[in-house]
């Protein structure tokens, strides 16, 4: 393996990236949620794959690096495949209802309703049920309501001048990753949140240079978040896991991000923080040497078929031996050993592999992109006219697939969560409308009936 040939693995990339940025660019035919996906495989996959070719950073083992890109480059060509081509087609007779003539903001109320169930969820469910069966899962896709709040707010504050302003509420999205710092200790999560809102208001806004400029602003600030958090990692999360108290907290956070550091590429010690928890590659990478070396260990569709029953609810199945997360996987199809409790991803790239090799992870992304696609272009039909109800059934789920470094069983069970959230909130929010609309039509009839026996009463009335 030569730099040369990493280097032509690495170009192949942006093609494929430029045709999904087209794609998402033209009307009406994204949500979010595709380029929201596939930022997150250049950040697990291909932005690592990159700083090798840096002649002053090396830190692991180049081989095993290249490895994983190849798969990860056979699953994004999948992925701009099955979401660009294949996706869209699966609906292309409903492109004509998604041209309206003006935006239609969404009501206040449900935006109301998705923050409070998303904070009620983080803040205070999360910790009493958070590892209860089922309703773990329920909660967890509960609190996505804050992402999907804020994804609203965004659009109303894009199409109107009263209110809130799409800088204000992107504002309050900035606030996310420093909040799951603070509660969790972690700064993915956070950072997932803010990603997928706006990747939200990228698919609408226009100017398209304006998203360009304020995505590469954003990336660098990122960027910058990221490593100032790596370096004082290991002190926040004494204070956050040692359960402080929430001054405490703050005034950690405080300290690591009074002192901020500014991402450059020229700091191998940057470069390093990048690459020690962003680099999926070396992973996916170990698991396709370890696997060709002993090619009777593949999973050969077992956590695939999994996934497919991992819906399925426990009260249900009581005995239902699937969990949310990875669980041993990742040593169990690499041969690596990792510190007791670290909880360390699978990803879909190293999953799909480790069941179907390298040309199931190509065809089991084109399934992914077609399905994500789908998805994301009915959400987005459904924004564009208004139909704020429905497009809570297709965004609520379509961001509970967005989990990259994440097994396939946490996606299916996410999803089907997902979509119970969202029909409690369409259910609850469409009700009171429902009876006040029952009420008003009640009366529009009695005032009817009144009218015309009034009319009755002066025509059949004697003459004086």
């Amino acid at each position: 393996m030569t730099d040369e040939t990493l280097m032509r693995w690495v170009i192949a990339w942006l093609p494929m990236l430029a045709i999904l940025l087209f794609s998402a660019s033209r009307k009406s035919a994204s949500a979010g949620l595709v380029f929201a996906y596939a930022l997150q495989l250049v950040i697990l996959h291909w932005f690592a794959a990159v700083i090798y070719l840096l002649p002053w950073y090396s830190n692991l083992d180049l081989n095993v690096v290249f490895a994983g890109l190849q798969q990860s480059t056979y699953a994004f060509g999948g992925f701009t495949l099955g979401s660009v081509a294949i996706g869209p087609l699966l609906m292309r007779h409903r492109d004509a209802e998604s041209d309206p003539s003006g935006a239609v903001l969404a009501d206040r109320g449900l935006i109301r309703t998705c923050l409070g169930m998303g904070i009620v969820s983080y803040f205070v469910l999360t910790p009493i049920l958070g590892t209860t069966p089922t309703l773990s899962a329920i909660v967890a896709a509960a609190a996505s309501g804050v992402v999907v709040g804020l994804a609203l707010g965004c659009w109303n504050g894009s199409h109107t001048r009263s209110g809130a302003t799409l800088w204000m509420w992107g504002a309050a999205t900035t606030v996310a990753p420093f909040v799951t710092i603070a509660v969790q200790g972690f700064l993915g999560y956070g950072l997932a949140a803010a990603l997928i809102v706006f990747t939200f208001v990228a698919s609408y806004h226009r100017p398209r240079w304006k998203v360009l400029v304020f995505g590469v602003a954003a990336g660098y600030l990122g960027l910058s978040v990221y490593v100032t958090y790596m370096r004082d990692r290991n002190d926040i999360r004494q204070v956050v896991w040692g359960g402080e108290s929430a001054k405490a907290r703050l005034a950690r956070l405080a300290d690591t991000f009074s002192t901020p550091e500014g991402f450059s590429i020229w700091d191998a010690e940057h470069l390093q923080r990048i690459d020690v928890r962003l680099n999926q590659n070396y992973l996916v990478g170990a698991s396709v040497l370890y696997l060709q070396a002993r090619p009777d260990l593949f999973a050969h569709g077992e956590t695939v078929f999994d996934a497919i029953l991992a819906p399925i609810p426990r009260i249900l199945w009581p005995t239902k031996p699937m969990v949310a997360g990875s669980g041993d996987l990742v040593s169990r199809f690499t041969g690596m050993n990792f510190a007791e409790g670290t909880a360390v991803g699978i990803g879909q790239v190293m999953e799909l592999y480790v069941n179907f090799g390298g040309l199931g992870v190509f065809l089991g992304f084109i399934v992914v992109g077609a399905a994500l696609g789908f998805v994301d272009r009915n959400a987005a039909c459904c924004r564009d006219r208004g139909d704020w109800s429905t497009f809570l059934l297709w965004f609520f789920p379509g961001i509970s697939v967005l989990q990259v470094g994440g097994s396939l069983v946490e996606v299916t069970s996410s999803a089907a969560a997902a979509l119970v959230v969202a029909l409690l909130v369409v259910r609850s929010h469409t009700a009171p409308h429902q009876k006040l609309g029952s009420q008003i039509a009640m009366k529009g009839q009695a005032a009817r009936l009144l009218r015309s026996r009034v009319s009755v009463s002066t025509s059949i009335a004697p003459e004086p």
